[in-house]
């Protein structure tokens, strides 16, 4: 099994995120389980490439797999599809860099196997969810058909925090990708798009399994978590750590006792991004004693 991660870009959290969930996947895959990571900057994964495989892009292909409806997050889709076609045999386990394992995946990597397909868990049927982005999706896209997928009461989208792809279905991807550019053909609010798309091709193939026994996605808590993770990097750096006693240190955590997702109110969302952007804008006054 692949257990694959993409990231670029220059947010360094992003790639401590990446790091923290690599460091856990060791302490529960098995030895066969290949890790591999997509980037434009091998250079961050230096101290990892005796145990990973690195795969390097640039921009000039992140802008290919946009495609021409330049649309960010179809770079995810045409990078799994890359997997699929380097290792045809081996089924996918793809991961957002902000997750974790708490539990040994020796049941998803059977389920791969065996052809059952997976998604982190299942948000609900999109004619019944509540947000914004979710109801204005679904008033554009009930009762019409993207490449041959109806949308309609009973679709269902699923959380794409993790994507779990068997072997026996890689066919799903290009239904994927087909299904992701038609809704951008279309026009459809995009927030959502590739994981709809994920959702429907992925499913038409093999009915979505959940994989939130296995996995935790901090999607919803993200500041604690970059917190919590930027703290035990430091301490493992400054303590020269060897990457067993990293692992080691890994397995002894309690992943579970800090909460994957804290409520925040649209006045809180607000008002931290006007103080962000307002101090971000300021210039720095010094006073001399």
């Amino acid at each position: 099994m692949n257990i694959v991660y993409l990231v670029f870009g220059n947010n360094m959290n992003h790639y401590q995120q990446v790091y923290f969930s690599i460091y856990t996947a060791f302490a529960c895959k098995n030895i066969e389980d290949r890790i591999i990571v997509i980037t434009e900057d091998p250079s961050l994964f230096s101290s990892l490439e005796d145990n990973i495989e690195i795969i390097l892009i640039n921009r000039d292909i992140i802008k290919e797999w946009e495609g021409k409806y330049h649309f960010f997050w179809r770079v995810k889709i045409k990078a799994l599809q890359l997997i699929a076609q380097k290792y045809p045999m081996d089924s996918i386990l793809y991961l957002d860099g902000d997750t974790f394992f708490y539990q040994n995946m020796d049941i998803l990597r059977n389920d791969l196997i065996n052809g059952k397909n997976h998604m982190h868990i299942e948000e609900g049927k999109l004619s019944t969810l509540s947000s914004k982005t979710e109801k204005m999706m679904w008033q554009q896209m009930k009762g019409k058909v993207y490449h041959n997928i109806k949308i309609d009461e009973n679709s269902a989208m699923w959380n794409a925090g993790l994507i779990g792809i068997s072997s026996k279905h890689f066919d799903c991807l290009e239904l994927t990708l087909g299904i992701n550019d038609a809704m951008c053909a279309h026009g459809v609010t995009r927030r959502l798009i590739e994981q709809l798309a994920f959702s429907m091709g992925l499913n038409e193939y093999s009915a979505l399994q959940p994989a939130d026994h296995i996995v935790g996605h901090y999607w919803g808590n993200k500041k604690q978590w970059n917190k919590i993770i930027d703290h035990f990097l430091k301490e493992c750096f400054m303590k020269n750590y060897s990457f067993d006693h990293i692992i080691e240190c890994v397995k002894e955590m309690d992943l579970t006792q800090n909460p994957i997702r804290v409520k925040e109110s649209n006045t809180q969302r607000k008002l931290r991004n006007y103080i962000d952007i307002f101090f971000k804008n300021k210039k720095p006054v010094y006073v001399s004693k």
